[in-house]
């Protein structure tokens, strides 16, 4: 799930560095919408996290 920071914050699963009030970065859902109810983050509708292109698909295993 790809937010954007309201208020600074600090989550160890993002990063070792504090996030900033409108920087946009990547989580997982279920942590993304706890940060969304506390009111310290919102969700990002498409778009890119901090200009990089969005990340390829996940190749999937072939059936043997």
């Amino acid at each position: 799930m790809l937010m954007k920071a309201i208020d600074t914050l600090h989550v160890s699963a993002v990063g070792p560095d504090n996030i900033q009030p409108g920087q946009t970065f990547e989580i997982n859902d279920g942590d993304g919408a706890i940060l969304h109810e506390r009111g310290l983050a919102v969700p990002v509708e498409g778009g890119s996290v901090e200009g990089y292109p969005d990340p390829a698909p996940t190749p999937r295993a072939r059936a043997k």
